[in-house]
């Protein structure tokens, strides 16, 4: 998903025609089975609960947020950090997540997030901690980043398309819908998310054959997903009715949640998921 940070990793090839990855030194991996190897998709439906997502969109609203151009859509990035912590805000924070899987060591994880935000935080902290339950996270310190985006649809901007594949620059992330399709009689449609192989041989371009496309649901369900050979995309998405000068908006929510585990992790990840990892 989108930040102003993201960015793109490439893979390499190895001569023999199979692929080396990094953290497994001696073992070559096929082609064949590559396009699974490292690659994770993961549902997370009531990653947020309605009453603590409900709280944190109420001070959302009254954070300043700074605009963004992205394939010539404008997009919004909420000033979740505090002032003082503005130089680092792009940084990972280490919290824990102890012998029985909860979220822990939370305090300098909070401590960079603006004045009255209270609720944002629990927001985060329990995208989190599904997240770990998701993914199993035991006795683990791992360093982790939220963010939060406001796609608007105004007059000037009635759809957003033309979104490119991407990566975020993490190990995982993990998207959660904060926001209604509909609103204030209006609403918005479209804005899956696409996942595909990233190809070795054009790095940022999907692999044929490999792109999935799923939905948000509800608000509060979100997606895993890994950020070391899978690409991803926002799809289109358009206004239901014309927004007339001096009407509310209508604006898609995201929550984005970012992660840097190993890599040996995420590959064992990719593997102990069996049939929940959609890849």
């Amino acid at each position: 998903m989108y930040s102003t940070t993201a960015s793109t990793t490439h893979s390499t090839v190895a001569s023999s025609g199979s692929i080396k990855d990094p953290s497994l030194p001696d073992e070559n991996v096929s082609f064949e089975k590559a396009s699974k190897f490292g690659r994770i998709i993961v549902k997370a439906p009531n990653a947020v609960s309605q009453l603590t997502l409900a709280k944190a969109i109420q001070e959302i609203k009254k954070l300043p947020a700074s605009d963004f151009v992205n394939s010539g859509n404008r997009i919004r990035q909420v000033e979740l950090v505090a002032s003082e912590y503005s130089k680092v805000s792009q940084h990972p924070t280490q919290v824990t997540f102890d012998a029985a899987g909860k979220l822990s060591d939370t305090e300098a994880f909070e401590k960079k997030f603006a004045p009255h935000t209270d609720s944002i935080k629990a927001m985060c902290k329990e995208a989190l901690q599904t997240m770990g339950q998701k993914l199993n996270w035991k006795d683990l310190s791992i360093g982790v980043r939220c963010n939060v985006l406001r796609y608007p649809f105004t007059p000037e901007q009635t759809e957003i398309r033309n979104m490119e594949w991407h990566k975020d620059g993490c190990n995982l992330s993990m998207t959660t819908l904060l926001s209604p399709y509909y609103q204030h009689g209006n609403g918005f449609t479209g804005g899956e998310l696409s996942f595909a192989q990233d190809s070795l041989v054009s790095p940022g371009v999907p692999v044929a054959g490999t792109i999935k496309t799923l939905e948000y649901k509800n608000p509060g369900d979100g997606f895993i997903f890994d950020g070391l050979k899978s690409l991803h995309k926002v799809e289109e998405m358009h206004v239901l009715h014309e927004i007339k000068d001096g009407e509310e908006i209508v604006e898609r929510l995201l929550l984005l949640c970012f992660a840097w585990p190993s890599i040996r992790d995420v590959i064992a990840l990719s593997k102990a998921l069996g049939e929940e990892n959609l890849v």
